[in-house]
């Protein structure tokens, strides 16, 4: 399957059902390839890495591993908390993302209102989007973040779904979801006056998983009771944890660690997300005027995930961020070996943050470029 159908969701316990439902029928519209099986006990989330995914991370090449520095940094690596000097309080913080141009609309129509006797109406359908994928992703994480301290709520949903490249009665299209709502508290602390930062996140979350490796005629026909059928839920305790080390020199350069779902995830009948070891190098620059940094991340350095295999493009993010004196942020990196954009305004009680960046929905790199747009925005005290 595609990498991003790997890459799928969290959607709250909270947000179940009808919910749940409505974000997996805008999947339909997407293609993948088959892969090993893995997260969740499927193909379709062997690539999942990250229980959220930071708007403005995602703008500077998904690398944060050796500068993480805010509110995402339990996700990345919890050491950055450290690296936090002032107080935030997002009351709400949403999320969302999904993969351009979307296929969703044009497949809904084709099937609107076919019967589950239309065989060739569905096969025709699915036929127009033949090989394509599509990702969803929405989230909040609203959280109380400070100097080496955060906590908060999740709520992360990621969909994902791939048209059969071939269509068949008995095989449309592959669909799964992964739901995760719950807790989450996250610390740091410095040694040797900050120079080593070490930091954990601990999240008991409530887990959803629904997989179909292949959608027939009949399931997508009545794919409410589909659904309801094939969703499995369980609570489980997932870890993350981060070290950095800031050096004595010249642009400040620092090295970065995390291990992310240690020891392997564990959610029973809801699946396990995989255990990811991620290394970086980065700078922050006193530049005198804002604030400057980079990083480069080699992400999955034991090679769990198989569509990474021996690609250093496939394991390997790059970005820039500069934070201007007042309001405005800009940043761009290298994601995959494909480039990456954001902006973000914050206005003290509001945020907004924008993202576009590309994700190879192959193994090989180049093959099947996935391209996503991204948005956040937050409400509260920044």
């Amino acid at each position: 399957m595609t990498k991003k159908l790997t890459k799928i969701l969290a959607t709250p316990g909270t947000v179940s059902g009808l919910f749940m439902g409505a974000l997996l029928l805008a999947l339909f519209a997407a293609p993948a390839q088959a892969g090993p099986s893995g997260v969740a006990g499927t193909a379709l989330f062997q690539q999942f890495p990250l229980l959220y995914q930071g708007v403005s991370v995602e703008g500077m090449g998904g690398a944060f591993t050796a500068v993480a520095n805010d509110e995402n940094a339990p996700f990345y690596n919890p050491a950055g908390l450290d690296n936090i000097q002032d107080s935030t309080f997002a009351i709400l913080n949403l999320s969302a993302e999904v993969s351009y141009p979307t296929l969703y609309p044009n497949l809904v129509n084709s099937i609107q209102g076919l019967g589950s006797s239309n065989t060739s109406g569905y096969i025709n359908a699915f036929n127009s989007v033949a090989g394509q994928t599509m990702y969803a992703r929405v989230g909040d994480w609203s959280n109380y973040t400070t100097h080496d301290f955060s906590i908060g709520l999740l709520t992360n949903n990621q969909l994902a779904a791939v048209a059969n490249a071939t269509p068949t009665t008995n095989n449309l299209a592959s669909a799964a979801a992964l739901s995760d709502t719950g807790i989450v508290i996250s610390g740091a602390y410095g040694f040797f006056n900050h120079h080593l930062q070490v930091g954990g996140t601990l999240m008991g979350l409530e887990q959803y998983f629904f997989n179909l490796p292949a959608l027939s005629v009949n399931q997508v026909s009545n794919f409410s009771n589909t659904m309801t059928s094939n969703l499995a839920n369980s609570f489980g305790v997932v870890g993350n944890l981060g070290a950095i080390y800031h050096f004595d020199a010249p642009l400040n350069p620092t090295l970065g660690a995390s291990i992310l779902n240690v020891g392997t995830a564990s959610f029973g009948a809801a699946g396990s997300l995989p255990q990811i070891i991620n290394g970086g190098i980065g700078i922050d620059p006193d530049i005198g005027f804002g604030q400057l940094i980079a990083d480069i991340d080699y992400v999955d350095i034991t090679n769990y995930l198989y569509y990474t295999g021996d690609s250093l493009w496939l394991h390997t993010r790059f970005g820039v961020q500069y934070k201007f004196p007042y309001i405005l942020t800009v940043s761009a990196g290298l994601y995959e070996g494909y480039p990456t954009f954001g902006a973000g305004i914050d206005l003290w009680a509001a945020k907004l943050n924008a993202s576009y960046y590309t994700e190879e929905a192959s193994p090989i790199p180049g093959l099947e470029p996935n391209h996503i747009l991204a948005l956040q925005i937050a409400f509260g005290w920044m």
